[in-house]
């Protein structure tokens, strides 16, 4: 398969082969530059490593995850380790050690970067350590890897263009600029626009760009790589709901974090809903079982022009035409602080494998149980709120009838698929829960004063900062699956139980993965982070 790869996917490899400081620091008495410096503002997307060395290192380290052995072992590898490091004797160069980038000509403590210019277009760039071992190194991977034997060179403004061709062929099939340290590679579509790359004006290259320059202020000074995208470029918002998108991430021995940085594209009245307030401790309401937990301490009342938009068109249009006063009725009688919780049902059936995401076909309180608590400004109003609630509901295809559990009132919810999430309000607490046994559960407690928050110490910091937290413990989620009893796994299930602990046992160093959104200064910040378990 790697004899048939693309020359820009070998190029993109070695980008992850390791990277050092750049920037304006001195080597010997030479001016390092950046490698954003020939990468342009308007490409599609472009990702700089700031020290590949460093970086090739940390991702040599992600081989020994038991994850990664096990989906080696899919491939008929011995190991992980095994896996890549075929991979990096075909590659000719090994991404994971200094030492052999150097060798082959490649200077990691230069940094390296990729631009994605459309249209399967791109190009790379490389620091350079040693130009005849690098020139080698290239000729070598074009004849093996692409067929391209015949060599060319040329003075171009900018520097030396050497080119790479296959015999008889018109066009060359990897192209190589060399240019103040560094070495430009594109293939052979992108080989007539390197000169332009390595001439370009400062302020249209990436380093020029100031809605970059802007995010990585904002942003933590530590950081392995960071990536541009203008426009959005369609991650995670449409493409053109914001001016840009800046990730950068790091990696270290229990964590790997990617945090995201937007300039906000809407009025700073409705950035202020990720603004975190103080807020009610009510975590220690949710159940222990609870493996995703989540926790808003915005205020609500700032989301009166967001909710249309996270809800989807179909839902806000239906709630507008009830009449429902959603700003007045809900969002204002709640205080900064609500919790959610999702456990997994002990009636689960994994017989049939996974089942489908959406509510409308499947429902998803066979699978899962919900408790959500609010705290809520006084108890009239959110007594009032409940009671308006059936109406609503009706325009949803759903059914939300009051009923008396031990002389508390509460309103239960019934659709097309079945029950529903049911509502009540305790004092000045509203809780939504599903089934009704976890309702029934929840009466009492919330009566009483919050016991221990389900999640664990080391995750908590998780939901105490950000505006927005959520956390999943994936060790609670797999002892939860491991203890579920056999008929939860239908007829001849035992085959998909084995399979399933399989997997488990496979993927136990994996410890959770955390989630946090806020504001900061007219930008909107995400923070995701995998955590790995402690080595023994």
């Amino acid at each position: 398969m790697l004899r048939r790869a693309s020359s820009w996917l070998l190029l993109v490899l070695l980008v992850f082969a390791g990277c050092s400081r750049c920037g304006d620091n001195k080597q010997g008495g030479v001016k390092t530059l950046s490698p954003a410096r020939f990468l342009p503002r308007d490409a599609q997307a472009s990702l700089v490593v700031p020290d590949l060395g460093v970086l090739g290192e940390k991702l040599g380290r992600l081989q020994n995850l038991k994850l990664a052995n096990f989906l080696a072992q899919l491939q008929n590898a011995q190991s992980a380790e095994a896996l890549v490091s075929s991979i990096m004797r075909q590659v000719g160069v090994d991404l994971r050690n200094r030492q052999a980038m150097e060798a082959a000509g490649i200077d990691p403590s230069r940094g390296a970067g990729v631009a994605l210019l459309g249209g399967q277009q791109a190009f790379s760039v490389l620091g350079m350590k040693d130009e005849k071992q690098l020139t080698e190194t290239f000729a070598r991977l074009a004849r093996d890897r692409l067929g391209a034997s015949e060599r060319a060179e040329q003075k171009v403004p900018g520097g030396t263009l050497l080119t790479f061709s296959r015999p008889t062929a018109s066009a060359p099939s990897l192209g190589l600029l060399l240019t103040d340290g560094y070495a430009l590679v594109g293939p052979g579509e992108v080989v007539p626009r390197l000169s332009g790359f390595a001439t370009l004006p400062p302020e249209q290259s990436l380093e020029g760009e100031p809605l970059l320059s802007d995010s990585l202020k904002r942003l933590p000074a530590e950081r392995d790589f960071y990536a541009f995208l203008p426009g959005g470029a369609g991650f995670l918002v449409p493409a053109g709901t914001t001016q840009a998108v800046t990730l950068v991430g790091s990696l270290s021995e229990r964590a790997i974090t990617v945090r995201l940085d937007t300039p906000w594209p809407g009025a700073q009245d409705t950035l202020a809903a990720f603004s975190p307030q103080k807020a009610a401790e009510l975590l220690g309401y949710l159940p222990e079982d609870s493996f995703l937990v989540l926790r808003y301490q915005g205020d609500a009342t700032r989301l009166n022009d967001l909710w249309p938009y996270l809800a989807g068109s179909v839902v806000a249009r239906a709630v507008q035409d009830s009449g429902f006063d959603v700003k007045g009725e809900l969002l204002e009688r709640l205080e900064p602080g609500s919790v959610a919780g999702v456990s997994l049902s002990p009636t689960v059936q994994l017989g049939a494998g996974l089942p489908s995401l959406d509510p409308r076909r499947t429902n998803p309180f066979r699978y899962v149980q919900l408790v959500a608590v609010g705290d809520g400004k006084d108890a009239a109003g959110l007594a009032s709120l409940l009671e308006k609630l059936p109406p609503v509901a009706k325009r949803f295809g759903a059914e939300i009838q009051p009923s008396d559990v031990n002389g508390q009132r509460v309103y239960l919810t019934t659709y097309a698929r079945g029950e529903g999430a049911h509502l009540a309000s305790v004092g000045d607490k509203v809780v939504l829960a599903a089934p009704r046994a976890r309702l029934e559960s929840m009466l009492p407690r919330l009566a009483a004063a919050p016991g221990a928050p389900p999640v664990a110490e080391e995750l908590r910091g998780a939901l105490q900062e950000p505006a927005l937290g959520a956390v999943l413990d994936l060790r609670k989620l797999a002892e939860a699956v491991k203890a579920l009893p056999s008929e939860a796994w239908g007829i001849g299930g035992f085959a998909i139980k084995a399979t399933t602990v399989r997997f488990l046992d496979a993927t136990d160093d994996l410890r959770a993965v955390t989630l946090g959104v806020s504001s900061k200064d007219k930008a909107l910040q995400a923070e995701l982070t995998l955590w790995l378990a402690a080595r023994p």
